[in-house]
């Protein structure tokens, strides 16, 4: 299990932290997902799972080992930064090597394989590629390092559609096959839709929502009405409701989660039709944080 417990991480001296109180469990096998607006504090939690910063409290471990300034449960965590972090000077080939001599798992052959689907010419310099091809020589090198923890910040930024698939179908396949952790940031929700188990969302370096994917969806609840006559005024003045809409006499309305008394209470103000209709990862988390004051922005990182 990889497990954060209380975590909080600041900056400077002034005794503030940009993150504070995060806790996350994950189990072998599954796929979180972590998602938050430009400086909610999602890199910075990255970047203390990882071990690259030390914690100010709270503790982050690998089967109940820390993971900070311990190198061998290091080892056994991949981290695809979204920035480049490999020898700009350096050929892919020789970046492959210089893997091989620091992680005793590495295996060539896998990463041959992996790029038989990421098609990059190993005889490049990394400065010499795409944002994209970076991307993908990161996650080969660190999928070919055989970790037990993949961690992963936007990870299909730079990425064409195709090569989008390959790397969520592949991050699938080593989770059901090899029992990986896999957690992942990413500002396109519909990707982690597809993929995650359970996902977190980093609201002003606090956990504002966290659950399995289907109880976060089901958050909030659309609904479309048609009122032939047009809507009543008190549906405009309900507090509850955090979007309403109309194309002529449909209306959408968003509130949150499933009511049966809206739902009764529409007809009998003179609804034709209601009708719930589904909702996906991306539009739950704008309309909840649209709720609560702060519109949830798709894009951008940290």
């Amino acid at each position: 299990m990889f497990e954060v417990r209380g975590l909080c991480k600041g900056y400077g001296e002034s005794g503030n932290y940009t993150v504070e109180g995060i806790n996350l469990q994950i189990n072998k096998g599954s796929i979180h997902g972590l998602i938050g607006h430009n400086g909610s504090g999602k890199t910075t939690i990255i970047k203390c799972l990882t071990g690259i910063y030390k914690p100010d409290q709270g503790t982050v471990t690998l089967d109940g080992k820390t993971v900070y300034e311990n190198t061998a449960v290091k080892e056994k965590i991949g981290y695809v930064a979204d920035s480049n972090h490999m020898f700009s000077s350096y050929k892919v080939k020789k970046m492959v090597a210089l893997y091989k001599n620091l992680y005793p798992d590495f295996s060539k052959d896998e990463f041959e394989k992996l790029n038989l689907i990421f098609q990059v010419n190993t005889n490049k310099r990394i400065s010499q590629l795409s944002k994209g091809q970076q991307m993908r020589v990161s996650f080969m090198l660190n999928m070919a390092r055989k970790p037990e923890v993949m961690i992963l910040d936007e990870p299909t930024s730079g990425l064409d559609a195709i090569a989008k698939k390959d790397l969520l179908d592949i991050l699938v396949t080593s989770v059901e096959n090899n029992d990986m952790i896999v957690l992942i940031s990413s500002h396109h929700l519909s990707e982690l839709e597809r993929i995650c188990d359970d996902v977190t969302l980093i609201r002003d370096g606090r956990i504002y929502v966290q659950d399995e994917l289907e109880e976060v969806t089901a958050k909030m609840a659309k609904y479309q009405l048609v009122f032939p006559e047009g809507a009543p005024g008190e549906l405009y003045h309900r507090k509850d409701v955090c979007h309403i809409s109309n194309v002529g006499s449909v209306y959408t309305v968003v509130l949150p989660g499933t009511d049966e008394i809206f739902e009764e209470e529409m007809r009998k103000q003179g609804a034709v039709v209601v009708e719930q209709m589904p909702m996906g990862l991306e539009e739950s988390f704008i309309y909840m944080n649209r709720q609560n004051g702060s519109d949830y922005i798709t894009g951008g990182d940290n």
